[in-house]
């Protein structure tokens, strides 16, 4: 006998005539089997999500939390069928270790993050729970196939855009800031060309820089490597003019009176296939889980009831 999608009560008010009237109370969204996830459970990780995301869910956010919520449920029916167990112990060790990961010891701002997810202790805990128990069952149902180097050198390859990178320049730098007075604009000018000067006969832009700073006139230092695009236009137009050892002339932005000095330039380019192996490792171990999970998930709903009724969930208000 198929489920309905909807729960409903009977209302014994008052009347025999009222007790015979159905009333709407929750709507089943995700069904999996006899696990059910109703329109208040649903409206819950919602809650949980936009908090997680800071902003109110789109559509896609929610289809992608539905089907979350289905594969969860799979999972958990077929942890059920292995009777996979997760002791209260467990899951108060599990919790102890997020609010550490975290730096949530103090109980009030547990408290608070808690509320700012739009979650409850003992939602938390089911939670916890649950993701326990999943991530016990698959790390006995999926299988981690090592990655050679040859298939990574492969993915490099054809995602070499994606570790393209800009022209960058290795900066040093002085600020002096500009006050409200009517000549403090041509006194930090002054300071600046002096500074300038200075540089360009000692070589030691640093040394001014610090000393500077000690007098409390300005503000500097040693930028290190920064993209072009990165910097602000006013020093990007400068520094497109310098040659590497140069000392710019002073010039003015928002910020107050510069002087840069250009180290070196490098050109764009890629990084390079060993400084990003690791991610590109941890990216295709990731998807491959994510595709055995996934197998392991349809073949599931294959042998289970599973029911999902989106159209129960409206978007939340914006």
């Amino acid at each position: 006998m198929r489920a309905l999608a909807v729960v409903t009560i009977l209302s014994s008010l008052c009347t025999p005539l009222l007790a015979a009237e159905r009333v709407l109370v929750e709507g089943i969204v995700v069904r999996v089997n006899d696990r059910i996830f109703t329109t208040r459970d649903v409206a819950h990780r919602i809650d949980e999500r936009a908090g997680e995301l800071g902003r109110p869910l789109t559509a896609d956010d929610l289809q992608a939390l539905l089907h979350e919520i289905t594969e969860d449920a799979c999972l958990l029916e077929r942890a059920g069928e292995l009777k996979i167990e997760v002791d209260a112990q467990e899951v108060d060790g599990a919790i102890a270790r997020l609010r550490e990961q975290n730096h949530v010891l103090d109980e009030q701002a547990f408290e608070e993050s808690l509320q700012n997810m739009g979650m409850t202790r003992d939602q938390l805990r089911a939670r916890v729970h649950d993701n326990i128990v999943v991530n016990r069952l698959l790390s006995r149902e999926v299988h981690h196939p090592a990655v050679t180097e040859e298939e990574l050198k492969r993915r490099y390859s054809s995602e070499l855009e994606r570790y393209r990178l800009p022209e960058r320049v290795h900066l040093e730098h002085v600020i002096f800031t500009v006050g409200s007075d009517a000549g403090d604009e041509e006194r930090g000018l002054a300071a600046a060309r002096r500074l300038a000067a200075a540089a360009r006969t000692t070589g030691d832009f640093l040394a001014l820089v610090k000393a500077e700073e000690e007098a409390g006139r300005a503000t500097g230092g040693d930028l290190g490597l920064v993209a072009v695009p990165d910097l602000r236009q006013e020093v990007a137009q400068v520094v497109s003019r310098l040659k590497p050892g140069e000392v710019s002339e002073p010039f003015r932005s928002a910020a107050g009176i510069h002087v840069v000095r250009l180290r070196t330039r490098v050109e764009p380019g890629f990084k390079p296939f060993p400084e990003v192996v690791e991610e590109l490792r941890f990216r295709e171990e990731e998807e491959r889980y994510r595709s055995h999970i996934s197998g392991i998930v349809e073949e599931l709903r294959k042998r289970y009831v599973v029911e999902v009724h989106p159209e129960l969930v409206p978007l939340p208000a914006r």
